[in-house]
């Protein structure tokens, strides 16, 4: 083991390894991403070797974002937990087809790519986060915004201003824009 989310493939037992950590959030040099604050990261699951060059993790990946919802303003903490399946291969060329190109397979969609023979877990971790992110993040249970009324009007649908009469300035508006036959 190199660091927490890197290992040589020679250590990797023919049994398989347990992966079972919690990731410090610095490891996944989220610096140069605009992310939402994030923390409580960990990763479980079984590393193991399929080969001579190649291996595969199966897991979880979990973690907290800190982010603003969406309808009602205030900053509530969202818990993401997914399923990781990940392939590690060596780097190999790819011919370049004259025809139809280079069909990719599932499997294909899902390979990171050994380097000085070690696996690094740390780019899917990150990759499965980044795919987690809430674009559009609500409070978990009931609104802890300062106007839970308007939260559950926006939940339900509704417009915001549906009970409130015309402003007088904008009522010649309503009019404008019909056409007389």
């Amino acid at each position: 083991m190199l660091n927490d989310l890197r290992y040589k493939l020679d250590q990797i037992p023919k049994t398989g390894m347990k992966i079972d950590l919690v990731v410090a959030v610095e490891r996944l040099n989220l610096e140069d991403e605009s992310w939402p604050p994030l923390s409580d990261v960990k990763i479980e699951g079984m590393l193991e070797r399929t080969g001579e060059k190649e291996a595969v993790f199966e897991g979880r990946v979990s973690g907290s974002f800190l982010v603003e919802c969406s309808l009602g303003l205030a900053q509530v903490k969202i818990p993401v937990e997914d399923e990781l399946t990940v392939y590690f291969q060596p780097l190999a060329p790819y011919e370049i087809d004259s025809g139809d190109g280079v069909e990719l397979g599932e499997r294909d969609l899902e390979v990171y790519y050994i380097e000085n023979d070690e696996v690094d877990l740390s780019s899917p971790l990150r990759d499965q986060l980044g795919l987690a992110i809430p674009i559009q993040p609500k409070c978990p249970d009931k609104c802890m915004g300062d106007e839970p009324e308007l939260c559950q009007r926006l939940e339900e649908g509704n417009g915001v201003g549906t009970d409130s009469e015309i402003d007088p300035r904008l009522a010649a508006l309503k009019e404008w824009g019909k056409v007389e036959s």
